[in-house]
């Protein structure tokens, strides 16, 4: 049987920056249709990897930059995860790689889409670090300049700690203030608000990621102040 150890070598050998545990009983207030064990019923442990992407195409005046760093970055986490996913049955375990996208949740009318589950919140239980007030998930030593996935397994695995305390200084508003388009309130983004502005489709028909101030601007982007 693998354990705790052996996988965070492993996930940092395949090329992820962290990676962090957690046991399924800390999901036990998952929204309904969103808990570990609606993907795979026999999930023990959760894992969670995050893979940092770079300051530079934050500072860029073009978004193609940022919008392929993105995209180069999922790609990356996904193949840590499918070596990863091999390596724990080759140790006669179960693995289920839990990706950003395609999901199937959609709902139309506020434009709002959920993974099969949030990879944040999994990362969240996992140790790797705090929810801020932008909604995305920060990390004491990379700040919010990663990006995350996840496997879950039948592996009873040892759980890592979870962060204590608070990200975001009292009266830090600096991403609720400085959003085009007043899409964050109380911890929870309006994507019927962010949608039309973050993600546009350029003439070739191509998806590009076209706003990143949410996480440009928070005092922790590269690791907490």
């Amino acid at each position: 049987m693998i354990t705790s150890d052996e996988i965070k070598k492993l996930a940092i050998q395949f090329g992820a920056d962290l990676c962090g545990i957690a046991s399924i009983d800390r999901f036990e207030n998952a929204p309904e249709g969103f808990h570990p064990k609606d993907v795979f019923k026999d999930t023990k442990s959760v894992i969670s990897i995050a893979c940092r992407i770079p300051d530079g195409p934050l500072n860029a005046d073009n978004i193609i930059p940022y919008s392929a760093i993105e995209e180069m970055v999922l790609t990356k986490l996904n193949g840590i995860a499918l070596n990863l996913s091999l390596a724990i049955e080759e140790q006669g375990s179960k693995a289920v790689l839990i990706p950003s996208t395609p999901y199937d949740y959609w709902d139309e009318e506020n434009m709002e889409g959920r993974g099969i589950l949030s990879l944040k919140h999994l990362a969240y239980y996992a140790g790797l670090g705090y929810l801020g007030r932008n909604t995305l998930l920060c990390n004491p030593l990379f700040g919010n300049l990663i990006k995350l996935g996840a496997i879950i397994t039948d592996a009873g695995l040892e759980a890592d700690s979870m962060q204590e305390g608070e990200m975001c200084k009292v009266n830090c508003n600096l991403c609720v203030d400085s959003c085009p388009v007043e899409a964050i309130e109380a911890n929870h983004v309006v994507q019927k608000r962010c949608r039309p502005l973050s993600e546009i489709v350029n003439k070739r028909g191509i998806e590009i990621y076209a706003c990143n101030v949410c996480r440009k601007v928070c005092p922790n982007r590269n690791g907490i102040a």
